[in-house]
């Protein structure tokens, strides 16, 4: 449905250089990056507000490059909502239905549903003044979903709300996308609403996409330690590698050794960055039995319990100053009965241990 292809756009020192992506017809695709990694600057390409240097955007196999953005068939929700102050929620809602051959007796029924089914029905004649933040961007939604587009895209859609209206916008945005089937982008910064409604994710950063992935491709397999860093590996350790057939043997500081899949490895001998996820760590008052072949247990000493809530984080030293963070679930956490300074043993399989090209 979108097809970027060799776009490129400056504004002052900044640019998008080379972009090239793609997102299939009814996909939820999420641009997830940093502040001033250009995930904004990028959208309004698509939607015609940025005139672009080079390169060409590509709508259901229609070049649109040179469009004007109300002829590109586009639903948009800008980060700051840009609702109209003197129209009524109604009428913000209907606003790109009175520059459409849609009939009236096809409009206001339309409007009706949208307002319905995002909860601001009671809302009809107010005005965006008498708004929360959350209506605004409900009224803001449903004004982009009302002209029926074939792409949808957010910009930053709920970065503005608490926690608890987030949570709940981000599985009414997935609903409304499943039952829509519209092909959506969604623009954050916020690696958990991204996990909440991505079917993939692009990474973007300083301009230019670093890697296209489904969640767990991209949490579990980052390119680089760029990528690593921002979907928050956790442990992340220089280590000089050392191929053992199909077996890569990793040493790493304090005379710590842990194994990886030779598959699972960007490079097979040499210096290396290694990755082992906190949630990917089992950890254990004593130690294994029998563990499975080529897992590495360590030994070491808990120094930190963070609570979280749903889960707790724990930091475990290691032979000194290499330190491990684990994530736990509560009741796993709660059964283990962990006091401060407690001996532990960790146990990591060899297919958790991600091997990246030294920086």
């Amino acid at each position: 449905m979108i097809r970027i292809e060799h776009l490129t756009f400056s504004v002052g020192t900044f640019a998008i250089s080379d972009v090239s992506l793609h997102v299939a017809a009814g996909e939820y695709f999420v641009l997830l990056g940093p502040t001033g990694s250009g995930k904004t600057l990028l959208v309004e390409c698509l939607c015609g507000l940025n005139r672009i240097a080079s390169g060409r955007i590509l709508l259901g196999g229609s070049d649109v490059t040179r469009l004007e953005p109300r002829l590109r068939g586009l639903g948009y929700l800008p980060q700051d909502y840009a609702l109209f102050p003197h129209m009524t929620v109604r009428r913000n809602i209907a606003f790109g239905l009175h520059n459409r051959p849609v009939p009236a007796a096809l409009s206001r029924p339309r409007v009706d549903d949208l307002m319905e089914r995002l909860g601001v029905a009671h809302l009809a004649d107010r005005l965006p003044a008498k708004l929360s933040g959350g209506e605004k961007q409900r009224v803001a939604l449903a004004r982009a979903l009302a002209v029926g587009p074939q792409v949808l895209l957010l910009d930053e859609p709920v970065s503005a709300l608490d926690e608890s209206t987030r949570d709940g916008l981000c599985r009414l945005l997935k609903q409304l996308q499943r039952d829509t089937q519209t092909t959506t982008i969604h623009v954050c910064h916020n690696f958990a609403e991204m996990l909440a409604v991505a079917d993939r994710v692009g990474i973007i950063h300083q301009g230019r996409i670093l890697q296209v992935g489904t969640p767990q491709e991209i949490l579990q397999h980052p390119r680089d330690t760029l990528v690593a860093r921002f979907v928050q590996a956790g442990n992340l350790f220089s280590a000089r590698a050392h191929s053992e057939g199909s077996w890569v043997r990793l040493e790493c500081s304090d005379a710590i050794e842990l194994c990886a899949a030779r598959q699972d490895c960007a490079c097979a001998d040499g210096e290396v960055t290694v990755m082992v996820r906190p949630e990917n760590i089992r950890l254990g008052s004593v130690r294994p039995q029998n563990p499975p072949p080529h897992t590495t247990i360590l030994e070491g000493s808990l120094t930190d319990v963070v609570d979280l809530g749903p889960v707790v984080k724990v930091q475990v030293a290691c032979r000194g100053a290499v330190e491990f963070l684990v994530t736990l679930g509560k009741r796993e956490y709660s059964d283990l009965r962990l006091a401060p300074r407690q001996q532990v043993f960790l146990a990591i399989a060899a297919e958790d241990v991600h091997v990246m090209k030294k920086d």
